[in-house]
This record gives structure tokens, sequence and C-alpha cells, in this order.
């Protein structure tokens, strides 16, 4: 199917920050108006929030009677979805012109790609692109940025081993072939990790889009950075519990197998 007939579907988990959900859902009416389905999934935001996601016309609207976290409430949204490609957006992202659609010409590039994400100002890893913080405090700098970047890299991407969670777009067949996120990892941390981790297993590649940047202003509904450092620090745990304990475990039940065989004779 050609890019511009695939439906694209934005689903952002909400948790209060309105004022950058706004500015997200601004950026997004401004770059690519009309060309993506939108689903917000309130994880029980206070009730400014809520009046306020209440007047967004024509999007796709979940709520959740308890806060769930991250993970729970992004899987909500990934069910209600009805895209070719599925875009998972923090609530404190802004896009510039071009950034929706080009993370989608990403994956309509490279067939084996199961998801793609852009580069941003703050996160850890590869994606992560390091800005004069004149530029980054100031808008119209960031625009102008983002542009030069589409202009130097266009439609270029390269290949990583993990994706982080703040956006990412998935392909549908991807997301089918293993399934929702990770509901033990709570409020947030480490389920894009691991999520990347399933999508490898499962034979797709990780792309990131060169060409696409987005700004990010940082873990706005943790409330603060040692909310999020708990949060990171505890679900690491989980991450480390789930692959390299069991990894371990795997190899402890090779061992008295391996114990009951014949010893191998040694040629003199």
């Amino acid at each position: 199917m050609p890019r511009d007939k695939k439906k694209i579907s934005v689903v952002i988990p909400v948790y209060n920050a309105l004022p950058q959900l706004k500015a997200c859902l601004a950026s997004l009416e401004r770059t690519a108006r009309g060309r993506y389905e939108l689903v917000l999934v309130d994880d029980c935001s206070g009730p400014e929030t809520r009046r306020f996601i209440a007047g967004v016309k024509g999007a796709v609207k979940l709520r959740n009677p308890r806060n769930s976290g991250f993970a729970k409430t992004v899987n909500r949204g990934l069910k209600a979805a009805s895209g070719d490609y599925i875009a998972v957006v923090n609530s404190d992202v802004a896009f510039f012109e071009n950034g929706l659609q080009g993370l989608a010409a990403c994956l309509d590039a490279d067939p084996a790609a199961g998801a793609c994400g852009p580069l941003t100002n703050r996160t850890v890893g590869v994606q992560r692109v390091v800005l004069d913080p004149k530029v980054e405090r100031d808008t119209a700098s960031l625009r102008a940025f983002a542009q030069v970047m589409r202009l130097r890299f266009p439609a270029e991407s390269f290949e990583v081993h993990r994706l982080v969670g703040f956006c990412f777009m998935v392909r549908r067949e991807a997301y089918e072939s293993v399934g929702l996120l990770d509901e033990r990892f709570g409020t947030g941390c480490f389920e894009d990790f691991d999520y990347s981790l399933r999508l490898r297993q499962a034979g797709w590649k990780l792309k990131v889009a060169k060409d696409v940047f987005v700004w990010h202003r940082d873990h706005s509904s943790f409330g603060d950075h040692a909310s999020f450092h708990a949060w990171a620090v505890k679900n690491r745990e989980v991450f480390v519990d789930k692959w390299c304990r069991k990894a371990l475990a795997f190899l402890d039940e090779l061992d008295p197998a391996l114990e009951t065989r014949p010893p191998a004779r040694r040629g003199r």
C-alpha cells in the first residue's frame, strides 16, 4: 500500500502535565493536520486535564478509572488504534514539519524494520542530539534545527539495538507479532527496552530516522526527577529479573544434564 494511503495512529498516554499536552497536540495539528488518528488515554488525570481532553475534537478518548501507569495506559491505546503504523508519543514531545510522516517513511523504506524512532534533545543513548542551551530554549531555533536535519539527511536512518519510549512508531505487523507492553513495568522506565528486545527476538529491525528531530521536555508526567529516578531503579530490577536471571536459570537447568553425560575420551 502506498505510504500516503497508510493510516497512522498516534497514541498519547496522558497524566496531567496539561501545558505540555496542549503543545504536543498543537505541534501535531500544525505539522500533520488530518493525516493521523489521535488516541488519547487519560491515566486518571485531574479535572483540568480531563476537561481539556473532553473538548478535543475527533480523537478516540479513553480514561483509566484509577492511575495505572505508562505500560497499561499505552496498551489501552494500542488496542484502540486502527492504524497500519502506530506512534506511541509522550505528551511532552513536540513535532516539527514532516516529523510524523518522516517516521512512517522510515518504516516504508525497510519492510524488515518493525519500529523506528526520532532524534531528540533529551534522552539516553544514540538518539540524543546535544544542542546549545540557547537553541534548546528557543522554538524558532529548534524549528530551524529540525529543518536542517531534514535537508541534510533526507530519508537516512541507522539501525539500533533499542529505542527509547518517549516517541516511537511500530508497524502493525510487528506489534501483532510481539503483543502489548509488559505491564509489570508500571508507571514507566525499561518497558521500552523490554519491547525493543522482544521485537528484535521476533526478527524485526529497529531504526532511527536521522532526518526526524522532535523536542522532548523530559519526564513531565513523573512530576520531578527524583520520582523518575526511583521508578528507573525499581524497573531496572524488573528488567534484570525478567531477562538476565531467567537466562542464568536456563543455564543452571543445563548443568545437571551435562553432569550426567559420560566423560569424553581423550586421545593419546
